[in-house]
């Protein structure tokens, strides 16, 4: 691997001092979809929660492009360009698309946003369409879109996105994880994606990193019959 973007070396985290994940090593090198998969409760969510400050790491560290950031708060991770796409999309919904993308850039200067919106759009044209519309009033294919796009607007390098298949048809996810992919070739972007068993999309990603009981190891695919 190319010197990696995100870099994991023997990381344990979890909550009120009681590890859920252990020992993880885990890289992802810059422009490199890679999806994490398990079941509930594998330790999927902690672990992209530890990467992007919101849990906390009680042992091993974590790099980005080179620097350890243990001890950094969320806000200068996201300053640095790490991004964060939660599960069930969490979108504002009495404020309007624009209003939920520009919260996704709160440390991005104003003359700015306008260019960052369109970035987006470029992606995701149904928002531009919608951008006056209120979050709520959506369907979940395009809050999805949303949720990704406001992660999108502070222009980051490694984006974390939480099971972003769940309740969606298959055509809108096709969507989604093609759009991904084009973010990854375009910006050179990194992206971590956690997903269910059911919902794994092996040839749409570089990677697949099984997490079961917090431990990790590689995926290997079994050949069709």
């Amino acid at each position: 691997m190319a010197d990696p973007r995100l870099e994991l070396k023997g990381v344990r985290a979890g909550y009120d001092r009681v590890p859920v994940v252990f020992d993880v090593d885990l890289g992802v090198a810059p422009g490199e979809i890679v999806i994490l998969v398990g079941g509930n409760g594998a330790g999927k969510s902690t672990l992209l929660q530890a990467v992007m400050g919101t849990v906390a790491v009680l042992a091993g560290e974590i790099r980005y492009d080179g620097k350890r950031i243990n001890r950094w708060p969320v806000a200068r991770r996201a300053r640095a360009g790490i991004s964060y796409s939660p599960e069930g999309r969490r979108v504002f919904s009495t404020l309007t698309v624009r209003e939920n993308l520009d919260a996704g850039a709160s440390h991005i200067a104003t003359r700015r946003l306008r260019d960052q919106r369109a970035e987006v759009f470029s992606y995701f044209p149904i928002l531009s369409d919608r951008s006056d519309q209120l979050a709520g009033t959506l369907s979940g294919g395009e809050q999805q879109m949303l949720a990704i796009g406001r992660s999108l607007m502070s222009g980051p390098d490694l984006i974390l996105v939480e099971e972003p298949s769940q309740g969606l048809a298959p055509v809108i996810v096709d969507r989604v994880y093609g759009t991904l992919q084009r973010i990854c070739l375009d910006r050179g972007t990194s992206v971590v994606i956690a997903e269910q068993f059911q919902q794994l999309r092996e040839y749409d990603c570089d990677r697949v990193v099984i997490i079961d009981k917090g431990m990790v190891r590689p995926y290997v695919a079994v050949p069709a019959p």
